[in-house]
């Protein structure tokens, strides 16, 4: 820099704007966003919910359920591996719970709010695993598959 403040060498004000960014930004936890959010079927109620363990994440408040975590795992993908999963245990497969039983990105009939909460144990809010695979079969037939 010279007197006024001014950097003299116009290149190297780019390397270290170019530094400070990547430091700044690969020192952030990767942070859920709507694109996330956009790539589940169906997000009513939970919403934030469905993956975090807080209402309203943010930092030091945004960690994830077990949901989350497989989310996240399946490279933050909402696909048939993870709807046929139950991630909480309780019984319900992720796709039922969430409202894509196959987990094509569709919402499964006329469903505009979740079921249960695929990250939380006992938040079901559907029929028996003999039910959930009926229904997949059943939109299966009616998808041309």
């Amino acid at each position: 820099m010279n007197v006024a403040g001014q950097w003299r060498f116009p290149a190297l004000r780019g390397l270290m704007t170019g530094l400070v960014l990547g430091v700044c930004l690969g020192a952030a936890p990767a942070q859920a966003t709507q694109a996330d959010m956009d790539k589940l079927p169906v997000t009513s109620p939970n919403l934030c919910l469905a993956c975090h363990t807080s209402e309203s994440p943010g930092a030091g408040t945004a960690d994830l359920n077990v949901f989350g975590v497989d989310f996240l795992n399946n490279g933050r993908m909402w696909d048939s591996n993870l709807a046929q999963l139950d991630s909480d245990g309780d019984g319900c497969l992720n796709g039922v719970e969430v409202g894509d039983s196959d987990g094509d990105g569709y919402a499964d009939g006329n469903v505009d709010e979740q079921a249960g909460n695929p990250g939380v144990p006992g938040n079901c809010g559907s029929g028996s695993l003999v039910d959930e695979k009926t229904w997949d079969a059943l939109k299966a037939m009616f998808d041309g598959r």
